[in-house]
């Protein structure tokens, strides 16, 4: 097992990239601690499998995307399964609509949920890591960090913000033994595609190379690589599984 006897945090882990990371956490040995909003039906099924590989779990329904909710997220988990080795921050949210039909209430809660969950839960983690020396700390931003896209004016700024965090806290961290990574995946065949035209869907996929969305359990090993053992090397490095997609836009670029 590579995280045998663990201890993960994951945002946004009731369902998508969030609930594949922590229920692959889990398998190779980690206790999960994951919070979701307003998806019990989904986390519930999501800690069945965690206890099923005989691993501990608490899930919470909470809005993340305030401060004191990071707070109470982190207080929760370090009672219900112990201090972190590893946070994952996942959560997040899209409004897909033309940039200037965008609400600054839209702004608000996108900008939140990314970025100030990131920034706030990893503070509380941080302090925790750095006093026991070593940790893990892996963001997931997008590939649109790179390529841009329209209509996502906000969630584009929030993952831009996040790959740039990463960088950052990296060159802090890693004096501490604290290795803090980004993930930045194409587009994966989760709930942030609901209510998104089909044409629209259908475009998107005819201009990826593999003619497809991602699985997330197809991008849960990268956070797996850079949770373990293997991933000792990289810090502040940004992996992106995203079926040839960013490469496509380079050669537009060139």
């Amino acid at each position: 097992m590579k995280l045998k006897n663990k201890k993960a945090f994951v945002t946004g882990g009731s369902s998508g990239i969030g609930a594949a990371i922590a229920t692959l956490f889990a398998k190779e040995g980690a206790d999960i601690s994951f919070c979701h909003f307003k998806d019990d039906t989904k986390a519930n099924l999501v800690m069945e499998k965690i206890n099923g590989y005989g691993r501990k779990c608490f899930n919470q329904n909470i809005d993340i995307g305030k401060k004191d909710n990071c707070d109470d997220f982190f207080q929760k988990s370090l009672q219900s399964i112990g201090e972190p080795d590893i946070l994952v921050n996942n959560a997040g949210i899209i409004y897909a609509r033309p940039f200037e039909e965008a609400t600054e209430s839209e702004f608000d809660e996108t900008l939140n949920v990314h970025l100030k969950s990131t920034f706030f839960l990893t503070q509380n983690c941080y302090k925790i890591m750095k006093k026991n020396k070593s940790g893990r700390i892996i963001n997931i931003s997008s590939q649109l960090v790179f390529s841009g896209g329209p209509n996502r004016t906000d969630y584009c700024a929030a993952k831009g913000g996040i790959f740039s965090f990463t960088r950052a806290l990296s060159l802090e961290a890693i004096n501490h033994n604290i290795l803090v990574n980004n993930i930045a995946p194409g587009v994966a065949q989760t709930a942030l595609l609901d209510g998104i035209d089909q044409n629209v869907l259908d475009q998107a996929k005819d201009i990826i190379p593999m003619k497809r969305f991602a699985e997330p359990e197809e991008i849960a090993p990268t956070a797996l690589l850079l949770a373990s053992e293997e991933g000792s090397f990289y810090c502040g490095a940004t992996l992106s599984p995203n079926g040839g997609e960013v490469m496509v836009w380079l050669m537009k670029l060139n």
